[in-house]
């Protein structure tokens, strides 16, 4: 199995043990059953679908994809905004010459560069590095 395979199955069971947890969570604050059980599957539905396009990031030499998931959670509307957000940035152009800031036009960094020395994502203004 390899590395990107590996990663795959586990953030899917990260997806859906945290959306059973969000489940468990709506009906001890009272949503009802239809309600909850559409969380659920919302939930595990937008993680899986992640984990697929960042899957394919990675197999094609992208580890941004598990980066961006690895940051934004799984299992609420919340972790599901940031995360889909994140994957629809991180797969455009921009991205690639965002996470350079030293690289730009006539040797000058490019406006809203991220830190990518603090070992965290953050987001910037063309995508998420």
């Amino acid at each position: 199995m390899s590395f990107a395979d590996t990663i795959r199955v586990w953030s899917n069971l990260n997806c859906t043990l945290s959306s059973l947890n969000s489940f468990g969570q709506d009906k001890l604050n009272g949503v009802s059953t239809g309600d909850a059980v559409t969380n659920l599957f919302g939930n595990m539905a937008n993680g899986i679908v992640r984990n697929e396009i960042a899957y394919d990031m990675q197999i094609h030499g992208n580890p941004m994809g598990n980066v961006i998931n690895s940051y934004a959670g799984y299992g609420n509307p919340v972790s599901n905004a940031i995360g889909t957000m994140g994957l629809m940035t991180a797969c455009t152009p921009w991205v690639y010459f965002n996470c350079y800031p030293m690289i730009g036009c006539c040797g000058y960094p490019m406006m809203g560069y991220s830190m990518p020395m603090m070992g965290i994502p953050m987001f910037s203004v063309y995508g998420f590095c």
